[in-house]
């Protein structure tokens, strides 16, 4: 109830789900994490914008597409997906366990 009453209901999507999506051309996958993070590893095609620099960079983000956010654990990427709801936009999606969870290639 708590998340239903402060806009926290942001719909999750496993990992496999992730893998499975990749080649599909209506999805932006937007990592979260630092840009040191991001250089250790990272999901083929995701688009790296740390989450405080969201508000800054919406207009790199495209709100045609879904957008799957991923950290290395699955908090800040709630976060950023709870930014990008309150900035409009409607197709949004988390990767819970984030990067410690996703078991295919990396980048």
């Amino acid at each position: 109830m708590f998340d239903f009453l402060f806009g926290s209901n942001i719909e999750n999507i496993s990992p496999r789900e992730v893998e499975g999506k990749l080649n599909d051309k209506q999805i932006q996958i937007l990592d979260v994490r630092t840009k040191r993070e991001y250089k250790q590893g990272h999901i083929p095609k995701s688009l790296n914008i740390p989450v405080s620099k969201i508000e800054s960079n919406l207009n790199k983000i495209d709100k045609n597409k879904e957008i799957i956010t991923v950290c290395a654990s699955g908090m800040r990427s709630k976060k950023a997906a709870k930014k990008l709801v309150k900035a409009g936009y409607e197709k949004v999606k988390n990767m819970p366990g984030g990067m410690k969870a996703w078991q295919g290639k990396v980048n």
